[in-house]
């Protein structure tokens, strides 16, 4: 198989850490294989099609910040969501 190059793009605390890993002579293209691998290596060992679990997993490794305000609706009430994304989606631009 021919190697293709991936540009990736990272924010600064990102590139300083590679900028360290580079100085201490550790190759990125290694470091992106791994988590690669890691990461591919989790999808497998997840039953499929557990949405829960994937759902689960998604919220983990994504929390909501801590200073979020709480929501002014019940997110487990369909009709209150609803409501609440059709009041965002339709707010007029000044």
């Amino acid at each position: 198989m021919k190697p293709r190059l991936v540009n990736v793009r990272l924010d600064s605390a990102r590139l300083r850490k590679a900028q360290v890993l580079r100085r201490r002579g550790i190759a990125l293209s290694d470091v992106v294989r791994e988590a690669i691998d890691a990461r591919y290596g989790q999808l497998q060992s997840a039953p499929r099609g557990d949405v829960k679990a994937m759902i689960r997993r998604i919220f983990d490794e994504h929390p909501d910040p801590a200073d979020l305000p709480e929501r002014g609706y019940d997110v487990h009430d369909r009709q209150a969501a609803h409501r609440a994304i059709v009041r965002t989606m339709t707010r007029r631009k000044r």
